[in-house]
């Protein structure tokens, strides 16, 4: 289903990806292009079928950041950044550490 959207990862979408098993998996999938999100998303503006381009991509490496993607034009309208407050903590998430 992911594919369907994203496309099938190209060799260098699969650079970051180190296992065999794993690289023999994706290579399984038989080849897609990726869906133009503009007719998936007809009524979406030009700013947020480029946000959705930017974050739906396959190499973690090429992906927007979240910095990045909240910085995006398509969250000018209700970003506020007087309000914002930002942590000075990392964020320690569990399950990343296994």
């Amino acid at each position: 289903m992911i594919f369907d959207v994203i496309g099938t990862p190209k060799e260098e979408d699969k650079c970051f990806v180190t296992d065999a098993k794993a690289l023999e998996y994706l290579d399984a999938f038989p080849k897609k292009p990726r869906a133009d999100m503009e007719t998936m998303y007809p009524g979406a503006g030009d700013d947020a079928i480029d946000l959705l381009n930017k974050m739906l991509v396959f190499n973690p490496y090429f992906r927007v950041s979240v910095d990045e993607a909240l910085a995006h034009p398509f969250f000018k309208k209700v970003k506020k950044p007087e309000r914002e407050v930002t942590s000075d903590k990392d964020i320690e998430i569990e399950f990343e550490k296994e």
